[in-house]
Parts: structure tokens; C-alpha cells; sequence
């Protein structure tokens, strides 16, 4: 089976096969943590709620933002310019802000002249986890993202990425 220089049937050498076979694992330890089975798996399309928090936004883009419900206005991602669906709800509260006090304790707060704002907007799409992926970006609860809400543009977290129960 081997000759006199290590070649296995005189053809192949036995260190060509060891690399060739520690290669094909590295590719395959690559391939499946990374590749496919590193994918989102999506779901079928269906219409997603996205919905966008921002603790204390101004009063007068708040206005804007409750205007843009009222005509189911687009949501755009300003960075991407992607649509993320059109805005169905606005809800407004008690604006929340976080600051240290005199003793550097932190506390909570409300800012006049501000509201903590729920804004919701209708995209259909493909979930996958609690996040959808929509123009090639992933959009789930946690991220950043400054929007355009109709005429009113704000940075603002996902604080919800769900399907909608009953659609239209």
C-alpha cells in the first residue's frame, strides 16, 4: 500500500490527505455554524406590527407623528431608506427620563414639554425569531433606528416586532 517515499498506492501522499481532510472539516465546522444553518429560517409572509419607542420625544414631533397616523403615513428607515410599513398608532405618555440626582443616585423623571411615544406602523413581511428582515436589514426589538414617520423624523428603539393577529 505504501511505497518507500510515504505515498499511499504510490499516488497520494499521506500528509496531502491529512491536510485535504482537516481542510474539508474546517469547511464544514464554517459551513454550518456560519452558513446555512447560521441563516434565519423566515416564516410566510404575513403582516408585522413594528413598534417604535422614544422616551421623550419632543411635543411638537409627537404632533406630527399622531398626523402621520391619521393619514397612515409611510415609515421610513432614514439610514437605508427602507420602508418599514405605515403608521397605524400613536400612543403618548408621560415623558421618562433618567438622570442622576444631587447624591449621583439615579432617578426617574418627566421633561415638560416632551411625551414618551408608542408609534406602530403595518408591514408585510417574514418574521424570523421576534425580528423581521426587511431590504436586507434586521429589524428587532432592541435596535436603534431614526425613522421618518410622515413629516417627522426621530431616532427611536423597536420595542415590539410581532405578527398581526387579525388583518384586513
Amino acid at each position: 500500500m505504501l511505497d518507500n517515499k510515504g505515498r499511499l498506492f504510490g499516488k497520494v501522499s499521506l500528509v496531502d490527505l491529512f491536510a485535504v481532510a482537516v481542510i474539508a472539516a474546517v469547511v464544514a465546522v464554517v459551513y454550518f455554524n456560519v452558513g446555512a444553518a447560521g441563516r434565519p429560517v423566515l416564516g410566510a409572509e404575513q403582516y408585522v406590527l413594528i413598534t417604535f419607542f422614544h422616551p421623550a420625544m419632543e411635543d411638537f414631533t409627537a404632533d406630527a407623528a399622531e398626523q402621520a397616523a391619521e393619514r397612515g403615513s409611510p415609515v421610513i428607515d432614514d439610514a437605508n431608506e427602507i420602508f418599514l410599513g405605515n403608521v397605524i398608532e400613536v400612543l403618548r405618555g408621560e415623558s421618562v427620563i433618567i438622570l442622576p440626582d444631587v447624591h449621583g443616585v439615579e432617578v426617574a423623571s418627566t421633561m415638560e414639554g416632551r411625551s414618551s411615544v408608542h408609534i406602530t406602523a403595518r408591514v408585510s413581511g417574514r418574521l424570523s425569531d421576534g425580528a423581521i428582515v426587511l431590504g436586507g436589514n434586521v429589524y428587532a426589538v432592541g435596535s436603534e433606528v431614526i425613522i421618518w414617520a410622515g413629516p417627522a423624523k426621530s431616532m427611536l428603539y423597536i420595542s415590539e416586532v410581532r405578527a398581526e393577529d387579525n388583518h384586513v
